[in-house]
């Protein structure tokens, strides 16, 4: 396994992500969610290839963007996960998948070379292995990105700290998340329910409140170049990309 520090780096992003886990026996998604659920920020589950499809069409349908993972058995009912995949990259090209079955024949493992899948695991799951995987999935994530901004702003995606030429801008833990979400997906608008939801994910109870939104985006701003953050009344936030290159 990798060395610890790249363990916790991993623990550390996956937290973040959004995971869609497609899989048809009762007993191995019982055993595996809360496996997932302590590496993953949310889960969302489907019970075969049919199901999942549908459960992706609608979250791009409903939220605007895809899920960070799919995670998929191969052998299903009525969708098998070869399938499924290939709808899901027709749709989304660059969706990363990660696929888990016991079976390493030549049958089910020659499409999913061809399908260029990002990972696969046998059955059943080591943690060790989930990780090899994850590191692997999301290494360019993962690899000390740096973005730089406008007046002299850097951002160090892999420790979290953003500075103005040599001085550090202290940022909270929301305002992080914030800015992890708007740095890795500049073209999207996010409304306040996205953004809320994006940064209470972990706490199911915590009742939505869009003062609270603003009050952190208004902060959050004001840390920040004049108007890297945009505003559309009708589509919500994202980030001014003429502000910042990504290396």
């Amino acid at each position: 396994m990798a060395e610890r520090t790249v363990v916790q780096q991993v623990i550390s992003y996956c937290k973040t992500l959004k995971v869609l886990y497609v899989e048809d026996h009762n007993e191995s998604q019982l055993a595996s969610i809360p496996l997932f659920e302590d590496i993953f920020g949310k889960v969302v589950t489907a019970d075969n290839g049919k199901e999942g499809l549908s459960v992706y069409i609608n979250e791009e349908r409903n939220s605007g963007y895809n899920f960070d993972l799919v995670i998929t058995d191969i052998q299903m009912p009525q969708i098998n996960g070869i399938h499924m995949i290939e709808s899901i990259y027709k749709i989304n090209p660059e969706q990363k998948t990660l696929i888990l079955s016991a079976y390493q024949n030549e049958e089910y493992l020659v499409p999913l070379i061809n399908l260029n899948v990002n990972g696969f695991i046998k059955k059943p799951l080591m943690l060790d292995e989930i990780f090899r995987q994850l590191h692997k999935i999301f290494k360019k994530e993962l690899g000390g990105k740096e973005y730089l901004f406008a007046e002299n702003y850097r951002y160090d995606a892999e420790n979290k700290r953003l500075f103005n030429e040599d001085q550090e801008i202290m940022l909270t833990h929301n305002e992080i998340k914030l800015l992890d979400l708007f740095l890795n997906n500049p073209r999207q608008y996010f409304s306040i329910e996205q953004i809320f939801d994006h940064l209470f994910f972990d706490n199911p109870l915590k009742d939505f409140s869009s003062h609270s939104i603003h009050g952190i985006l208004k902060r959050f701003k004001n840390k920040l170049p004049e108007n890297f953050i945009i505003n559309n009344k009708t589509q919500g936030y994202k980030i001014n990309e003429s502000f910042y290159k990504n290396p």
